[in-house]
């Protein structure tokens, strides 16, 4: 079975450009007797993706990039804990906060583009999840500035 764009034998097409509509050719159905048309041309069997199936397509390739750049946030933030051993309960504090700003920015910014329900709550949950930490961000600062106000 050929679908063509994904496998070898439809490598000649630029691909599909809509993935809501993908066309199907058996190259060798035992089964089934090939059907040709007035043109001689084998029949093509067509398949369409609904809107889930799409959105199940989007989600695969999606958390694989996710995936990926949580492990390097990982390694980059077990490296930086290494160089924060001698920093001050709100300098560690403060740091965490941009830290998860800087994540929920990147989950934020991997839905952009996506105008499912779905989607759109989970942008006004980041969101709001981002102006709470944002808040308390904002906080610590204030804190840390009149802690070295006191000490300098």
């Amino acid at each position: 079975m050929n679908v063509l764009g994904i496998n070898p034998l439809g490598a000649q097409s630029a691909g599909p450009t809509d993935l809501s509509f993908i066309e199907v050719r058996s190259t060798n159905a035992p089964q089934a007797p090939q059907v040709q048309n007035a043109q001689s041309q084998p029949v093509t069997d067509k398949v369409s993706l609904s809107e889930e199936g799409r959105q199940a397509l989007a989600d695969a390739t999606g958390k694989a990039l996710r995936n990926n750049d949580a492990a390097k946030a990982a390694n980059a933030q077990k490296a930086e804990q290494e160089v924060d051993e001698g920093q001050s309960q709100i300098d560690k504090k403060i740091k965490e906060l941009k830290q998860k700003l800087e994540e929920l920015k990147l989950e934020l910014q991997a839905l952009q583009g996506d105008d499912s329900e779905t989607a759109k709550q989970a942008r006004k949950q980041l969101q709001d999840q981002i102006a709470v930490l944002s808040n308390q961000l904002m906080s610590l600062l204030s804190a840390k500035e009149k802690q070295d106000q006191s000490q300098g």
